[in-house]
């Protein structure tokens, strides 16, 4: 494909890594393609680390307002989101952007609605069961919808346009390495069996509470278990300080957020989660048992609902926030750990749930539509 010919495409993510994920997924798929692709953000976002994974200049930033119960918010917000639908409106002209895709969230809606009076055609990716707010307000205009789950057709009025295709995974979510050299990669050799603990952008204190009290209060429990733990921003300098005050290194790998994500899930046996589309998938895609702790603040319970998929296929064990306690999870965890049939079973389960294609069926699909709206334009 030529230079000239390379169709420019705008991928808006932003607000939690269950939105930027599949879309830096995206970013990486486009590029292979041959496509033009840039990436639209919140100026709050850069706190992800998975946006570093973004080319100097295909990462655009704007200011778009979020829903919010503040009163000066409120009054605010139509004049915070008409500026955002017209700085979208400006990038998406100055970049001769040929289509447009929201993964979700508030950052989204300004660059759709700006798409939307462009006459630009946009599509949506939804990584839950339950499709969030953008996705039920723009799905009557979406040329198409991009899901994870079969059931989210339910929810959907346009019903028509949703191909389950699985949600886009990074390249850095794979990895192919034996476990034994993954383990090398931080510093658990040693470990007899290791454990990753991922909180996500939302609800990781939970879980950080959780492995903290399991870990200081069952140390023989965990005398051969290796943990790699992402503790997310705002935690990592108090349980940083708290694990090596109460114990030493402790056969644990702390960190805020895990770039070898791929080497991870690699070097794990059994991962314990929040019910977040992206990281299940994730997942599903290395083959990794997991307990999912649903976050129960999540939009429309979706966590609920996506854990109950794993559950009922067989690939995980799901666990109430309530009851995400180490003397309620210890004894399931140390029994999955102790049962190797039963880890390989749910991982076989896991990766009967795996689509990690995503990515490459949802460029295919957005350029081929590209062409032939090119081929219709060149004939009329």
């Amino acid at each position: 494909m030529n230079e000239t010919d390379q169709p420019c495409v705008c991928i808006v993510a932003g607000g939690t890594g269950g939105h930027i994920s599949p879309g830096i997924a995206l970013y990486e798929a486009f590029r292979e393609a041959g496509c033009k692709p840039i990436v639209l953000s919140g100026k709050r976002d850069m706190r992800f680390s998975s946006l570093r994974l973004v080319a100097k200049g295909d990462l655009v930033l704007y200011r778009a307002p979020s829903f919010s119960r503040n009163l000066f918010k409120i009054i605010a917000f139509p004049a915070m989101f008409l500026a955002a639908v017209i700085a979208a409106r400006s990038l998406m002209r100055r970049r001769h952007v040929r289509a447009v895709i929201g993964m979700g969230g508030y950052v989204s809606a300004p660059a759709l609605v700006a798409a939307k009076t462009l006459k630009i055609p946009f599509f949506l990716c939804e990584q839950n069961s339950v499709p969030g707010k953008v996705t039920r307000f723009f799905e009557k205009d979406a040329a198409g919808i991009y899901g994870t789950f079969a059931g989210t057709i339910r929810f959907l009025k346009a019903g028509g346009r949703y191909l389950q295709v699985g949600n886009p995974i990074r390249r850095n979510a794979v990895a192919s390495v034996r476990a034994e050299e993954a383990r090398r990669a931080f510093h658990l050799a040693h470990s007899k069996q290791v454990v990753l603990v991922i909180g996500g952008s939302q609800g990781a204190r939970r879980l950080n509470e959780l492995v903290y009290g399991m870990k200081t209060g069952y140390r023989e429990e965990f005398s051969s278990v290796g943990i790699i733990w992402s503790t997310g921003d705002l935690s990592y300098e108090e349980y940083k300080e708290k694990m090596y005050r109460e114990i030493g290194d402790g056969s644990i790998y702390l960190s805020p957020f895990i770039e070898q994500v791929g080497l991870a899930y690699q070097a794990a046996d059994l991962a314990i989660a929040r019910a977040g589309a992206g990281v299940m998938m994730e997942l599903a895609a290395m083959g990794l048992p997991s307990i999912l702790v649903p976050y129960p603040y999540a939009a429309d319970n979706h966590q609920e609902r996506n854990a109950d998929e794993f559950v009922e296929a067989g690939a995980a064990v799901k666990i109430s926030d309530k009851d995400a306690v180490p003397e309620k999870v210890m004894p399931i965890l140390i029994d999955l750990l102790n049962n190797s049939r039963a880890l390989q079973r749910m991982s076989r389960r896991a990766r009967s749930l795996a689509r990690v294609d995503a990515a490459e069926r949802i460029v295919k699909d957005i350029m081929n539509r590209l062409r032939e709206s090119k081929s219709d334009e060149s004939g009329a």
